[in-house]
């Protein structure tokens, strides 16, 4: 049913929650902002007077990402849910720190947190959690160790995730270092089981096929795992084209993205790339399936099969996927290449991994492979999880030595740590009353399908910029033509825009909505996305101006 009146979708009249709204004021430094009266009220942009601030910058800092068309953030302005408050007016903020907040920044179960941590010293303690053991055996309510936040994950991975079984966690600091985590962790799972299966003489009789040296450096020292040290591992890993999995020199293997992340940059010589929803084959051309005995009794040996661009079954440790590809340009894995390439994995032992950094719980599901139907065997996740955090089967802790991995603070900040378990545990487990007791999982998934239905309006406006669309939850993906000039005349419409993926013709938006998002900002999202098209559009087509835009009246949506 779709009337000025009402929009139900599930049984949730999305209207009538506007009736409900009634949010303080954030405040900072006397600037107030409330998330429930918020308008869109650009005057200009942040970033038209900031010439100064923007080369001290640059005098201090070293180039990252970041450039002169960027935006700036007056923190001495306050946040309220989607809206962001500055100097020159209230902004739409459409990709949250690309991807980086959950819920809104002031909801009362994440600022009660804080109160926590301050009135119990609490805030100021930086631990290390992979050298100490850390307990509260004064139990403070609300507040929360490490295992009890890998208790939490851990309990969500099972539930979301069965066909893991018993899964535990590794914490760290990012995304990045949560992959490195995973690649380390499947390429020593890999080696137990060849071991396993095939012997430690054959596992010698590889590394001699390959001119592999032994490393004796370490031979005499007393501690750690006996077995022979040599200077390389090898131990594939497959990933896909334009994927994305950070920047840091392990990970680096796996993203595929853009060419400046690679400039310069040494590369593992196991890696290798296949192109996101091809075909199932192109996985499966790369794998030679016989035993890695029968491979080294063969003329040429392994490195023959290696030169020939093949990797033997036997020597793939990891298979990593972004369901939906993020920095690649926010597109979503076909389901049925996903199922077939998990069905390779598994016949071959091959572990899938999944990449959740962007996904963690934004698609209205806990994880993005959900929605596909495929069981991880790893995956990790950071961002909207404030930590880095790497979930994997149990059993893998059988193949770990003492050493196999570690970090300074990973699951010891104890800041983090209470701010990551308050995020998710409201994200999973909190019905809100402003939602009618749903949760905030079920109201990405609802007001998904109502941002489904306002973006099939929108692109019926402006067919030839604005022509096709994807996304799930909070999470979408716009093609849109000229994205550089939406970006910057959405500025000055007043929303605060990201592009992903290559440029083109035709290239892609990123759009990224709180779990707690609320009806009026997805209207106040496409009234304001509606004026940036038409204004692109007067300067590149001769094309007669549509009706006044439909954004906050709902006689059209859907």
């Amino acid at each position: 049913m779709t009337t000025t009146e009402s929009i139900i979708i599930d049984g949730y009249d999305l209207l009538a929650e506007n009736d409900r709204l009634a949010f303080p004021d954030t405040v900072v430094c006397g600037n107030s902002l409330n998330r429930g009266t918020a308008e869109v009220s650009p005057e200009g942009t942040p970033h038209d007077q900031a010439a100064e601030l923007k080369s001290e910058h640059a005098r201090q800092i070293f180039p990252n990402t970041i450039d002169p068309g960027c935006p700036v953030v007056d923190l001495s302005y306050p946040t309220a849910g989607m809206f962001v408050g500055s100097p020159a007016g209230t902004y739409l903020d459409l990709y949250q720190g690309v991807a980086q907040k959950l819920v809104d920044e002031h909801h009362p179960r994440l600022t009660g947190t804080v109160t926590k941590l301050v009135e119990t010293g609490l805030i100021l303690r930086r631990e290390i959690n992979t050298d100490d053991f850390l307990a509260m055996s004064q139990a403070v309510d609300g507040l929360h160790t490490s295992q009890e936040l890998a208790a939490l994950i851990n309990g969500l991975t099972q539930k979301s995730l069965p066909g893991m079984g018993t899964v535990r966690t590794f914490f760290s600091n990012s995304g990045a270092e949560a992959g490195e985590a995973a690649i380390k962790l499947a390429q020593l799972h890999t080696y137990r089981r060849f071991l396993k299966v095939h012997g430690e003489q054959v596992f010698a009789r590889l590394m001699e096929d390959l001119s592999i040296p032994r490393v004796t450096f370490f031979d005499e020292d007393l501690g750690g795992p006996g077995d022979p040290l040599y200077a390389d591992y090898p131990f594939f890993l497959v990933s896909c084209e334009r994927a994305f999995h950070g920047r840091t020199m392990g990970v680096l293997n796996l993203t595929y993205s853009k060419k400046p992340q690679h400039l310069t940059s040494s590369k593992l010589r196991w890696a290798k790339h296949i192109p996101f929803n091809g075909a199932v084959s192109d996985l499966t051309d790369l794998i030679d399936a016989r035993p890695i005995t029968e491979i080294l009794d063969s003329p040429g040996g392994v490195q023959g099969v290696i030169d020939s661009g093949k990797m033997p079954a036997d020597l793939v440790a990891l298979f990593a996927v972004e369901c939906y590809q993020g920095e690649g340009g926010y597109h979503l894995a076909n389901r049925e290449w996903l199922a077939g390439i998990r069905e390779v994995c598994t016949e071959h032992h091959i572990l899938f991994g999944s990449d959740e950094v962007q996904s963690f719980c934004r698609t209205g599901f806990v994880y993005a492979a959900e929605h596909f139907g495929v069981q991880p065997d790893i995956l990790w996740a950071s961002k909207g999880a404030i930590v880095g955090m790497t979930v994997a089967r149990a059993e893998f802790a059988d193949d770990c030595h003492i050493g196999w991995h570690s970090n300074t603070f990973g699951g010891g900040k104890t800041f983090d740590v209470n701010m990551a378990y308050a995020t998710i545990d409201t994200v999973v487990n909190h019905g809100d009353p402003l939602f009618e007791g749903r949760g905030y999982l079920e109201n990405s998934r609802l007001k998904g399908e109502y941002v489904r239905m306002r973006l099939a309006d929108l692109s019926a406006r402006h067919p030839e910029l604005f022509p096709d669309f994807s996304g799930l939850g909070g999470m979408w993906g716009l093609s849109v033509r000229h994205r550089e000039e939406i970006i910057d005349i959405g500025w000055h419409m007043g929303a605060k825009l990201l592009g992903c993926g290559p440029k083109g013709d035709i290239s892609r938006l990123r759009i990224v909505l709180l779990t707690d998002v609320l009806t009026r900002e997805i209207d106040h999202m496409i009234s304001v996305l509606d004026r940036t098209f038409s204004e692109v559009e007067a300067k590149h087509m001769d094309i007669e101006e549509p009706d006044p835009p439909g954004g906050l009246d709902h006689s059209e949506a859907g």
